[in-house]
């Protein structure tokens, strides 16, 4: 897969993450939620490091440059490695 392409498929765990966290914020938690939550969360967040890792080390063989959508994915792990309060 080409790396533009693979730029906006990692929004797709950013957007999962982030709905949940809306849902959690807004305190609206059904139980089909709750099951969807336990499906998608973990490998959403998992799949946002891949990408991470995968840009950083694409940067550091200077093969990429940083763009708005590998800069949001950089923020946004560090937004959820802040979440889990070490």
């Amino acid at each position: 897969m080409s790396n533009p392409n693979l730029k906006f498929l990692s929004f797709i765990p950013i957007v999962i993450v982030a709905l949940f966290y809306v849902f959690y914020q807004l305190e609206w938690e059904p139980i089909i939620l709750g099951v969807f939550k336990e499906l998608l969360l973990l490998p959403s967040i998992l799949a946002q490091f891949a990408f991470t890792f995968y840009f950083i080390f694409k940067i550091l063989k200077k093969e990429s440059r940083v763009t708005f959508p590998v800069l949001l994915n950089f923020i946004f792990s560090i937004l959820i490695i802040l979440s889990f309060n070490i």
